[in-house]
């Protein structure tokens, strides 16, 4: 069982993860004895991780000013000059490990004669499109929650009205020309008012340039908000636990008034049962059986609602590393298991490895604890962090935060009281613009009494922590 550990240990090419903040691509570093990381952000937790791997920032290592560029993303990162020749500059081709493919990504990397780990846009594109997963799920097998993908043009009160009559008093509309993920353009909609809402959200994001055509709209399943990770290998499909997902969590997420925002996931909380975690490996199998036979392979999510009868209904497809990446391996290493980053890397670094996968997936069955959530700027505007925050290990001690040494993995907690601010974790004169991610906060314990709802303590650590940042407003900039 130990065959793919050796083969990565052993494994002496190259394998590069880009990244906006270096902790999202911390994953391989456990696996890889050549890895290092090219990021946009100098983050207040690349103390810690710098002692794991090798970290290149644009502002420490390339002398360059990632709050300059247009946009924080791996294109701007792999089409700067200094990145492309310091990429030509080593002895041998690196591989690189990147958040998700796009063709701009693919043009770069194949004037550059680099192998990227990651599924091409043409092959993952349609699963993470919500409007084309619908028809795909159905293609692959899968029981789609009652709805119809409708033109926005066409939803007008009276095709809103035929819409509850045939699906229900209560709807969920979702905008599928929304390409990012965690529920951005995602609405439910229980009345008139809920309706006319998310019909001005869109009006305002048309008139501010976006293109919106679609929207699909389905029956609200009244349920938990949950999500299963699997893997596509060459011996069958690895499925996670069922996690409960946390969602519009009142400390954490950017503003109000909109529904079903991921921002973590809490796998204490909610031990869901054996029936539903059948249910969902099911679904996750048969999705992605099909995706392999387009030619997919490696990691991908699939956001699940489990109904109080303990019905499954998937939602829509992650075709790639999720949020929850790479906490949940490293919470697999603390708890015995291959992590999942093992797999994904052995396929595309076309490993000749050995797997008892049923052990395997027996092994993936055990419980976990722990937590994650992505705090996020509040204010509705551009501020400048003005508070010195460090990363790192922490705990709550006398109603305040008290570092208590550096950290930035799962293994890094000793006792369920700590707490590891990391990822974006800016540093003091950063700014932040609305809306935008601010720190990740993992924890050893529990933390929600519901998907959207924290227990009074973690709430508590959440509120300190965005006060010890310190925002402050820069007021040339709004957001509606």
């Amino acid at each position: 069982m130990k065959d793919i550990i050796e083969k990565l240990s052993s494994y002496k090419k190259p394998v590069i993860g880009i990244a906006v903040s270096a902790w999202t691509r911390t994953g391989p570093a456990f696996l890889l004895p050549n890895y290092h990381i090219i990021c946009l952000l100098e983050t207040a937790d690349l103390g810690a991780i710098r002692k794991k791997c090798k970290v290149l920032s644009f502002t420490k290592n390339f002398g360059l000013d990632p709050y300059a560029l247009k946009k924080k993303n791996t294109t701007s990162i792999l089409k700067h000059s200094r990145v492309r020749r310091f990429l030509k500059s080593l002895d041998k081709p690196p591989r690189l490990l990147v958040y998700k493919s796009s063709k701009k990504v693919e043009n770069v990397c194949r004037k550059l004669g680099i192998k990227i780990l990651a599924n091409t846009s043409e092959v993952r594109d349609p699963f993470e499109d919500k409007k084309e997963f619908r028809l795909l799920g159905k293609k692959a097998g899968l029981r789609m929650i009652p709805g119809e993908t409708l033109l926005i043009n066409d939803l007008q009160p009276r095709k809103y009205r035929e819409m509850r009559q045939k699906y229900g008093p209560q709807l969920v509309f979702q905008l599928p020309d929304y390409k990012v993920g965690g529920g951005i353009g995602t609405f439910f909609i229980k009345n008139k008012e809920d309706y006319q809402e998310a019909m001005g959200f869109i009006k305002r994001r048309r008139q501010a340039g976006k293109q919106l055509m679609w929207i699909n709209v389905t029956k609200l399943i009244e349920g938990t908000a949950a999500s299963i990770c699997a893997c596509v290998t060459r011996f069958g499909v690895l499925c996670s636990l069922v996690q409960t997902q946390l969602v519009d969590v009142a400390e954490a997420r950017a503003f109000s008034g909109r529904s079903g925002v991921w921002l973590g996931h809490d796998w204490g909380w909610k031990t869901f049962s054996p029936t539903v975690q059948r249910r969902a490996e099911k679904k996750a199998r048969i999705l992605g059986s099909y995706m392999a036979k387009l030619g997919y392979k490696g990691m991908f999510g699939l956001d699940l609602v489990v109904d109080k009868e303990d019905r499954v209904w998937p939602i829509e497809c992650n075709a790639r590393f999720t949020g929850g990446f790479p906490l949940y391996s490293m919470m697999q290493s603390v708890y015995g298991e291959i992590p999942f980053d093992a797999f994904h890397l052995a396929e595309w670094l076309e490993l000749d490895y050995k797997v008892k996968l049923e052990q395997v997936q027996e092994s993936y069955r055990q419980p976990k604890i722990g937590a994650h959530l992505v705090m996020h700027n509040q204010e509705k505007k551009w501020v400048k962090v003005g508070g010195e925050v460090r990363g790192g290990v922490y705990q709550l001690e006398e109603g305040q935060l008290k570092w208590q040494r550096p950290g930035f993995a799962f293994q890094d907690l000793e006792k369920p009281q700590e707490f590891i601010l990391c990822d974006r974790a800016p540093q003091k004169g950063n700014t932040l613009k609305p809306g935008d991610r601010l720190v990740r906060v993992f924890f050893k314990d529990k933390i929600a009494v519901a998907n959207d709802k924290l227990n009074d303590w973690a709430s508590k650590v959440c509120k300190k922590i965005y006060k010890a940042y310190q925002l402050q407003a820069i007021p040339s900039r709004t957001v509606r």
